[in-house]
């Protein structure tokens, strides 16, 4: 009876295998439908943030036909690419790797209003592992399990046509020339919504998935394989000359902060006390009105310390060309980089260049390495010193989204606080209340920076500037984080803290206050720097790059 009913069982499974084969043999299709398929499939469950966009500015039930005809186009652009990258790439690959981008993209877009363009893309290359540990959540691996692997699983099922490759190239051939000929149909009927679409709205065009993240891909390489061929340094100056009216030497502690918004901090009229300690220093210069570079570190950090501006930055020929640490080390400044986050951007690759991330170097460590911990020895570091010195620290500062992370527990002053860094899994005052402990934390650093300054003020013209590199979006409109594009991002990512204090006695300090509220960008650095440890050099830089935010008291740097 036993053996029956193995026998049985045994007839069933191959009874199903059987039919399984079978149906396998009737889905046979071409790439085309493949791609096809693909495209509905993307354009249906992957571009919710872009649809939701798109019909702010085209409400549906004036517009459903551009909507439509919109979508379509998409649908037939993605083809589009499929079909070109079939040329170099298996069918089910292209078909397995733009569902796994869609899904990626989606997500970040969804979860955080995350762009992925050029700059984000680089900020993607240049994050360490630390940093990518906070941004690979639970959320995120079911959102690739359903808009990706369980989707690659069932298309690949289909079989492809058994064709020669000089068939399947005639084919490929056919059907772009046919989507190129669709193109044209579709936008014609509604030529006046694509002008504005394209010119007034460009901004929407960056949320179709995957499109524009695989143009950026293709773009960021293109750039990355160009810059890689200019590796000779490019020298900007030709004269560089340093002068000395003070009779002590200059320290200078120059703090780039990292994703603190200025509307956060208290001395800007935060109703919050975010900066209890900032705030009792009565010879602090807070400049309430600055522009940040960039919305990103990659490109705030190397455009803050160049000659270029916002508007002529290249971030490509940065790390290669002269910057104003290179000019100041050269004019015999003493020059060292402390980095407690990714790296220096560049910036310090001619320099003396210490990483605090790791507890054999930082001493101040528990969930992660502290920015108090780049403190520690400095004072040793000071002793040794007999010139003009800059020292510049990095903060990990506010780094998104584990905010929570960024002081330890001793600073969690607003509570609750969030936890967590899925975002999603908290409400928008805990993420909040996580942000602003993290400027408290901020805020005891700078403390702590400024009372190091005030031992040796009797050694040294002290001064110290704190600058956030860039802002953060904590939830407004339904984005976090940071790194949108410049042209469209909110002000929550662009309007950063900058706040001064010295000894230094040749700085007037009364007229630099009457211009603290006086709009500045991270334009005004290189110049502020050259001045304050008077050197003067060739360049011929542009009005608003020039300008410098302190005023003196004699004709200093000048």
């Amino acid at each position: 009876m036993e053996k029956l009913e193995t026998y049985s069982l045994f007839s069933r499974y191959d009874a199903i295998n059987i039919a399984l084969k079978r149906l396998k043999k009737q889905l046979v299709i071409s790439p085309l439908s493949l791609f096809i398929l693909t495209a509905v499939f993307i354009i249906l469950v992957a571009n919710s943030v872009f649809f939701t966009k798109l019909t702010a500015v085209y409400p549906w039930q004036e517009h459903i036909t551009f909507i439509v005809s919109l979508s379509l186009l998409t649908i037939a652009l993605t083809c589009l690419l499929m079909l070109l990258l079939n040329v170099i790439l298996p069918a089910k690959v292209v078909v397995i790797t733009l569902l796994l981008i869609s899904a990626l993209v989606d997500y970040y877009a969804v979860a955080f209003g995350v762009l992925i363009d050029k700059t984000m893309l680089q900020n993607i290359a240049e994050t360490d592992i630390a940093e990518a540990k906070d941004i690979i959540t639970l959320s995120l691996g079911a959102k690739v399990l359903l808009l990706a692997i369980l989707p690659s699983v069932i298309l690949c099922q289909f079989q492809l046509k058994s064709i020669s490759r000089l068939q399947s190239l005639r084919q490929q051939a056919l059907s772009i020339l046919a989507i190129i000929i669709i193109i044209p149909l579709l936008i014609a009927p509604f030529s006046a919504q694509y002008s504005s679409f394209f010119r007034l709205h460009k901004e929407l065009r960056y949320y179709t998935n995957p499109l524009f993240p695989i143009y950026s891909t293709f773009s960021y390489a293109a750039n990355t394989l160009s810059s890689a061929h200019k590796k000779e340094f490019v020298r900007l100056t030709q004269y560089i000359e340093k002068n000395s009216t003070t009779k002590q030497p200059k320290l200078m502690i120059l703090v780039v902060g990292e994703t603190v918004r200025a509307d956060h901090f208290a001395l800007n009229g935060y109703q919050r006390d975010t900066t209890p300690n900032l705030s009792q220093q009565p010879d602090l210069i807070n400049f309430s009105n600055v522009s940040s570079c960039g919305t990103s570190t990659a490109v705030s950090v190397p455009c803050m310390f160049s000659f270029s501006g916002r508007e002529d930055f290249d971030i490509n020929s940065a790390k290669t060309t002269e910057n104003v640490l290179d000019v100041l080390a050269t004019s015999g400044v003493s020059v060292i980089w402390r980095d407690n986050n990714s790296s220096s951007k560049g910036v310090a690759d001619r320099l003396t260049y210490q990483s605090y991330r790791s507890s054999d170097v930082n001493t101040e460590c528990d969930v992660e390495c502290r920015d108090l911990g780049m403190l520690v020895g400095l004072q040793q570091y000071i002793n040794q010193q007999n010139q003009d010195t800059l020292i510049v620290l990095h903060q990990m500062g506010n780094h998104g989204p584990a905010y929570y992370k960024r002081y330890p527990a001793s600073f969690e002053f607003f509570t609750p606080a969030c936890q967590s860094a899925e975002l999603s899994d908290c409400s928008k005052d805990e993420i909040i209340n996580a942000y602003d402990n993290a400027i408290r934390y901020t805020d005891h650093f700078l403390a702590e920076v400024i009372g190091l300054l005030k031992a040796n003020s009797a050694q040294y013209n002290t001064v110290m500037l704190y600058v956030s590199d860039h802002g953060e979006s904590l939830g407004e409109n339904g984005l976090y984080l940071h790194g949108m594009p410049y042209s469209f991002a909110p002000k929550a990512q662009t309007h950063i803290p900058m706040v001064a204090w010295f000894s230094a006695p040749y700085i007037d300090a009364e007229k630099t206050k009457t211009h603290q509220r006086h709009p500045y960008s991270h334009d005004a650095l290189s110049s502020t720097l050259l001045s304050l440890f008077e050197v003067s050099t060739d360049l011929d830089l542009p009005k608003d790059i020039s300008s410098t935010l302190f005023y003196f008291k004699t004709d200093v740097g000048h």
